[in-house]
């Protein structure tokens, strides 16, 4: 959808909405790993262990060239509610953009988005919807899927995600940075799926273990979930590290530890440290330093 010749009205209508339906309904976006459960939650194995640790705003994200980039919307609503959902950009041709609508599972007595089926644009439905319903459920989660070809210049690229419900126009912006950094071509994805129950880094981990100790995987993950396009996303970044790096881990696994508050002893491979500390949102700023090598 295009913003050019929309977003003047489109933000008259968000400014004019009613106080009483701005505080009930709402979106919010957040990085993929970050759950969020049909009450509008983060998950309780994505929460950080340092209560001082709060969730990555995502309102400038980088996006690497030929590669994925995922994001995770929750939208909050009054039961019953109608809604559309669209994801607009300007300029309206940078980005592919795949838009999953998440499944909740229930495990251990908790409900996490786990499965995923993808839905066009724009994205329609209603609060709690027809299909698997959840007892009490304020919350529809969307996986934000932006692919970056190759080709496209580094720029700046504005996104939004415009959500209509209830008569009013709801906004959440952000202005993508498209990176110098481009993954190479068909990177692989190997590796084990962790259950859903797992914290959402686990994926990250499974592969970074598999990169940095030249572990042996024949397992082929299923992408019809988040965890698999979050491992997906990860060999992404490996596949780039393995340019910048004379051997896996030299650059890397100094920032892992330097994370984790941990000091180079022994073999790391035989007792992997990472800074779960953090939560599963450490794995971003192992990112950051991967793209800021890429400048």
């Amino acid at each position: 959808m295009r913003l050019a010749g929309l977003a003047g009205w489109v933000v008259g209508c968000a400014l004019l909405a009613a106080p009483a339906r701005a505080q009930l309904a709402s979106i919010r976006v957040y990085s993929e790993l970050q759950r969020i459960d049909p009450f509008g939650q983060v998950i309780s194995a994505d929460r950080p262990q340092d209560p001082a640790v709060r969730p990555r705003e995502i309102l400038s994200p980088a996006a690497p060239r030929n590669a994925h980039s995922t994001f995770r919307a929750a939208i909050t609503l009054p039961a019953g509610s109608d809604y559309t959902l669209y994801v607009a950009q300007n300029p309206d041709d940078v980005f592919q953009v795949t838009l999953y609508r998440e499944i909740f599972v229930r495990q251990g007595g908790e409900w996490i988005p786990d499965a995923v089926e993808p839905v066009a644009q724009p994205a329609r439905g209603v609060l709690p919807g027809p299909s698997a319903p959840v007892p009490g459920q304020t919350t529809i989660t969307f996986l934000v899927d932006l692919w970056t070809a190759a080709s496209r210049p580094v720029s700046r690229a504005r996104v939004e995600l415009q959500l209509y419900t209830g008569g009013d126009w709801i906004i959440y912006p952000m202005e993508v940075r498209i990176s110098p950094a481009t993954v190479p071509a068909s990177p692989p994805v190997a590796g084990k799926l962790p259950p859903p129950s797992e914290p959402a880094d686990a994926a990250a981990r499974e592969a970074l273990r598999i990169y940095l100790c030249g572990l042996p995987s024949e397992e082929k993950p299923d992408m019809t979930s988040g965890r698999g396009l979050l491992l997906r996303n990860v060999w992404q970044d490996l596949a780039l590290a393995r340019t910048r790096e004379a051997k896996p881990g030299e650059k890397l696994l100094p920032e892992i530890l330097r994370l984790a508050g941990a000091k180079a002893t022994g073999d790391w491979c035989a007792a992997p440290v990472f800074p779960v500390r953090l939560g599963p949102e450490w794995y971003l700023r192992l990112r950051d330093m991967l793209y800021r090598t890429s400048e």
